[in-house]
């Protein structure tokens, strides 16, 4: 079965780069008629091993099986070389991650953040299992400013296992975010940082850096204004890939069309990130991938 998500993208790919549709549908039909993992299980991109709890959610089975968003690692492999150095803001579990060492190699750098606790022990198990390659991990949503804030986390739970409307990617800063059921998520407190505040601590070279991904679940606005540093620096702009939600009648915060133009502003192009052309933002679905450029 294929989402509305899933169709979406694959109709773009088929539109814009068809010869890659055929490896993607194989592994997708491997991955039906797979006996379904349990546990922790371990999955590889190349030298990278990635260990995948796959009890938390049905999610996990897709990260074990590497089927997850395969349309994207076309932006991955064009951008990332042994020695750079890749950014994953909102880490969830590490699946780019673990597919961003695996081409950035052990002379290259993954800075990984991901707030909630037991999603961050995953990114924990990725570093642990690959210790020839350099994780910079922190446990702390991105924003536009330093604290502690509330994050609704949707709650691991067999009510919730199979259903990826409410998974555990769904989880978000953002106040009132998450409509599910009361029953289905917590709140939490959660360390938040500015990017810019970590790349000063941590020594990190923006030169080096060859793509940076954010996935915030409707905090992409506050996101960006905690990393001037990156997004005013002159010369190259450093690629971003973002998932964008778009609902300003739910949320003004909630503006795909903003985002993109905050971004173009600054001197970026943003591109559909499924088939690699100018976004139309006045078609922007309610979930986005965007590459800006």
């Amino acid at each position: 079965m294929f989402s509305q998500k899933t169709l979406h993208f694959f109709g773009n790919v088929l539109k814009t780069r068809p010869l890659t549709l055929p490896g993607m549908m194989v592994r997708r039909a491997r991955e039906a008629v797979s006996a379904p993992p349990h546990g922790i299980v371990t999955t590889r991109f190349g030298d990278v091993v990635f260990p995948v709890d796959t009890d938390v959610h049905i999610l996990a089975r897709k990260y074990f099986f590497r089927t997850h968003e395969m349309f994207l690692e076309t932006i991955f492999r064009r951008y990332l070389r042994p020695g750079s150095v890749f950014v994953d803001i909102g880490a969830n579990m590490g699946y780019w991650s673990a597919f961003a060492a695996s081409l950035v190699g052990p002379t290259g750098e993954v800075h990984a953040f991901e707030p909630v606790p037991a999603l961050h022990a995953s990114l924990e198990r990725l570093a642990a299992a690959n210790p020839a390659h350099r994780f910079v991990l922190r446990n702390a949503a991105c924003g536009a400013e330093r604290g502690v804030t509330a994050m609704t986390v949707v709650t691991p739970s067999e009510e919730n296992f199979a259903n990826f409307d409410i998974n555990i990617g769904s989880n978000s800063v953002l106040p009132h975010f998450l409509d599910h059921g009361a029953e289905l998520v917590e709140t939490i407190d959660v360390d938040l940082c500015r990017f810019d505040d970590h790349v000063a601590e941590s020594g990190l070279d923006l030169d080096r850096v060859g793509l940076i991904k954010i996935d915030v679940e409707g905090y992409e606005s506050f996101c960006f204004d905690g990393m001037p540093r990156v997004l005013d620096r002159p010369g190259r702009r450093i690629p971003i890939l973002c998932e964008v939600l778009s609902d300003p009648q739910r949320d003004p915060l909630l503006d795909g069309a903003k985002i993109v133009a905050k971004l173009e502003a600054r001197g970026y192009t943003c591109l559909d990130a499924t088939t690699l052309r100018p976004i139309d933002t006045a078609l922007m679905m309610y979930e986005e991938n965007i590459l800006c450029v």
